[in-house]
């Protein structure tokens, strides 16, 4: 490779960063490869659920004691078939043969004590359900849970009173309605299969009489009940038939056809004193009115009235329009001195500006003026006096109407009160005799409705009589069984299959979610996209992870020693990236850092120049680290002279740098530890290798610092200022999100040049689809042989992906 692709400082740029923009895009949309790489690395917690939960079902099922399950079909008929239209017990249900009441009744009564009872000793079942408990197969752990519990099993409060037999028998009963019919199932539940179908049926068997004996009772009970209630109604009429004639003949009421002379008078004359009353309201209502000042003018407001307030309005503003100036007044005559007043005084100020006003000339046009103007005054005022007297006309004209009105209105009220007093009077005289009869009535009328009443309940019970005797024989039925209960022949529950199913379905879903869980509280770093989503820096490369497969050499040594592995090729690739990552090239004084320590920074940049020496640059690695150094213990070279005797100034770059094992690739150690790390590289000599590395003074084709970690300390940020670009080196699984953006935001505050990040210690499922498997891949070309000297794939590198 040559090295003029290795630029300046003055000719870098910087390379084209990861836009928000983007990463918002991406986060819109579910990618399921990223999901199933969540599942894949929690895989172990997802087959632990499910396992688990899976055998816990398992346990269950095979624990729980199988039960048979049979049922009895019925219909259950609104209908009751009836031998006799007016059947007692068919005519009580009858109103509700369109209910949802009946239906749910009888659901009812087929969950009730009562039927339960009746089965249990119809059955024998008392023993059974007694020692039901001891009868069904303890699971094979509850000896081992029993043990276990030890005395508190014993100190257990004993239960004062056990659960009713009936309770017990109904827990295992089911009543299921068919929907939109007649049919009603009845299943029970028991290990035996044969005892299943048999109560089964001896449940149906037990209603069915049940109904008949309620409604054979109900029949009996309501025969009983009339002959009773008959008896005392026929009694209670003939007492008050007597009652009720004997009034009669005391009080003398006689009615012809219900009606009475009297009532009819009185309801005529109540007519008549509402009708005058209203009358006399209206009329008083229209004088009160005319009285008053405030509501008169809604009264008298007749036509002739409005005609004469409408001319004499006219007047009045024409009047008062006048004022005492003559020129408002609308006349003729006026009009005419107006003109000639208006012609002289125009006249006079033509002459005034020839003569003099003493002039006997312009004496006689003011003495004319004078005499014109005093016409006009005394036409004026003689206009005025008529329209005066006018006005006076007219208002006295309108108080003669209004007061004619007026007088109209009292006649008409009074008329009205005299004839509401007359019908009054009458229609006291007419009270007077109808109080006495009414009081008299209503004795009467209480008996005879009472009589009326014993007549109609009597009437009613004698036929009701005769209709419950004729079917107090005929009972009827309208339940009856469709199918009866066969011996089952498999198992109801427990449903081995679904159990197994839904606890394998419920296992797996635990195990995901639990997954997604633990993921979503995990911080760490593990793929391309948690590093572009949360820093919008590229990913540059992704060093593998080699665990026992190293075969005995140092992770540092793996690209010089084996640059047939899959470390080796994922820093050829890295090198590659760097020298696409921008237009201009790769930096040639690069800053290799981290947030934290531990994450590989050292072996990478190791790593790395030997990529870049194996591609025949010449590399310089400078150790910057002067707090924690370690370059040269992974070259085991000596440390007593190194970058600090540089930045002090006591020694050249020449005199402190040192060959290693790797062709092409020098090291700079950090020297003795100083006690002041950044005052040190704060000094000038930092500047000076910036400069010796731009002006092309260094024998060297790129410059690389290994610099200490950014969080809590200063040294990488100088050094990322005074270096062309910065690496930043992150570890697989190891490094967390908030230490990591912390460190990025302190290289931006910094003004460093952030060119990329690099992941270490990767697993095979770190990367996405744009990563190869490096192993996988690089074996592939391993095979063809064609390497060019240095373990190098021909033409197979990720270079052309990446850039």
């Amino acid at each position: 490779m040559k090295s003029n692709k290795l630029v300046a400082l003055n000719d870098y740029e910087p390379p084209l960063p990861v836009t928000a923009m983007e990463t918002d895009k991406d986060d819109d949309e579910i990618d399921l490869r990223q999901l199933w790489q969540v599942i894949r690395r929690r895989k172990n917690i997802v087959l632990t659920l499910f396992l688990l939960t899976f055998l816990v079902s398992l346990i269950v099922t095979l624990s729980m004691t199988p039960i048979y399950r049979a049922g009895v079909t019925m219909e259950i008929d609104t209908d009751d078939k009836r031998v006799l239209d007016y059947d007692v017990a068919a005519n009580d249900k009858g109103s509700a043969a369109n209910s949802k009441d009946f239906y749910q009744t009888h659901y009812e009564l087929l969950k009730s004590r009562n039927l339960a009872d009746r089965v249990i000793n119809r059955a024998g079942l008392e023993s059974k359900l007694r020692g039901n408990d001891e009868q069904l197969a303890k699971p094979f752990y509850a000896e081992w849970l029993e043990q276990f519990r030890g005395e508190k099993a014993q100190q257990a409060t004993p239960v004062a009173t056990e659960s009713p037999l009936a309770d017990r028998f109904l827990a295992k009963v089911t009543v299921t309605p068919v929907k939109n019919s007649k049919i009603v199932g009845i299943y029970y539940d028991d290990p035996n299969p044969e005892t299943a179908a048999s109560i089964a049926n001896t449940i149906a068997e037990s209603y069915i009489q049940m109904n008949l004996e309620r409604r054979a009772s109900s029949t009996d009970y309501a025969k009983r009940f009339l002959d009773e209630q008959l008896v005392l109604t026929k009694s209670k009429l003939d007492a008050s038939e007597t009652e009720l004639v004997a009034y009669a003949k005391q009080s003398n009421i006689i009615d012809i056809d219900g009606k009475n002379l009297t009532e009819q008078t009185l309801s005529g004359l109540n007519v008549a004193l509402a009708e005058a009353e209203r009358a006399r309201i209206a009329a008083e209502s229209k004088y009160e009115q005319a009285t008053s000042t405030r509501m008169a003018s809604k009264v008298l407001d007749s036509l002739t009235v409005q005609s004469l307030k409408q001319a004499l309005a006219k007047l009045e503003v024409d009047y008062q329009s006048t004022g005492s100036s003559a020129s408002a007044i609308d006349d003729s005559m006026v009009d005419n001195l107006k003109q000639e007043l208006a012609k002289l005084e125009a006249d006079y100020q033509q002459k005034l500006e020839i003569y003099k006003a003493d002039y006997p000339l312009m004496v006689q046009a003011k003495q004319k003026i004078n005499e014109v103007q005093a016409q006009l005054n005394q036409r004026a005022g003689a206009v005025k006096s008529g329209m005066k007297q006018k006005i006076d006309e007219l208002q006295a004209q309108l108080k003669r109407e209004t007061s004619n009105i007026r007088e109209s209105l009292k006649s008409d009220y009074l008329e009205a009160k005299q004839k509401e007093s007359q019908l009054r009077s009458e229609l006291g005289k007419q009270t007077g005799g109808l109080l006495d009869l009414r009081d008299k009535r209503i004795s009467y009328n209480s008996l005879q409705r009472e009589v009326e009443t014993n007549r109609n309940v009597y009437e009613g019970l004698l036929q009701r009589m005769k209709e419950v005797g004729v079917a107090s024989g005929a009972v009827t039925n309208n339940i009856s069984v469709v199918d009866p209960a066969i011996t089952p022949y498999t198992v109801h529950t427990p449903n081995k299959r679904l159990n197994l199913a839904l606890g394998a379905v419920l296992g797996l879903f635990l195990g995901v979610v639990a997954a997604f869980l633990l993921e979503f509280l995990d911080d760490r770093i593990k793929n391309k996209d948690d590093i572009e989503r949360l820093l919008h820096i590229p990913l540059l490369g992704v060093a593998p992870a080699i665990g026992k497969r190293g075969n005995g050499t140092e992770y540092h040594m793996m690209t010089a020693e084996k640059p047939t592995s899959a470390v080796a090729e994922a820093f050829r690739s890295l090198r590659t990236n760097l020298l696409f990552a921008t237009r201009t090239g790769a930096p040639r004084l690069l800053n290799v850092t981290s947030a934290g320590p531990g994450e590989g920074k050292s072996s990478s940049i190791i790593n790395l120049a030997t990529a870049f020496a194996q591609a025949g640059n010449r590399v310089l690695l400078i150790d910057a680290d002067l707090r924690k150094p370690t370059l040269h213990k992974r070259f085991k070279l000596d440390n007593s002279k190194g970058f600090v005797h540089f930045l002090t100034g006591q020694e050249s770059l020449e005199n402190v740098t040192q060959k290693t094992t790797i062709n092409n690739v020098q090291v700079i150690t950090s020297g003795p530890i100083p006690p002041n790390p950044v005052e040190l590289l704060s000094s000038e000599h930092l500047r000076e290798l910036s400069t010796m590395t731009e002006t092309g003074q260094l024998p060297f084709d790129i410059v690389m610092l290994d610099a200490p970690p950014v969080l809590g300390l200063a040294d990488a940020l100088i050094l990322g200022n005074h270096t062309h670009a910065t690496l930043l080196i992150t570890a697989y699984s190891e490094t967390r999100k908030q230490p990591l953006l912390a460190a990025v935001e302190r290289l931006r505050q910094a003004r460093s040049n952030i060119l990329g990040v690099v992941m270490t210690k990767a697993k095979s499922n770190a990367g996405d689809s744009s990563y190869y498997n490096y192993e996988y891949y690089y074996s592939y070309g391993h095979g063809d042989g064609d390497g060019d000297g240095d373990g190098r794939t021909p033409k197979k590198s990720l270079i052309g992906k990446k850039a």
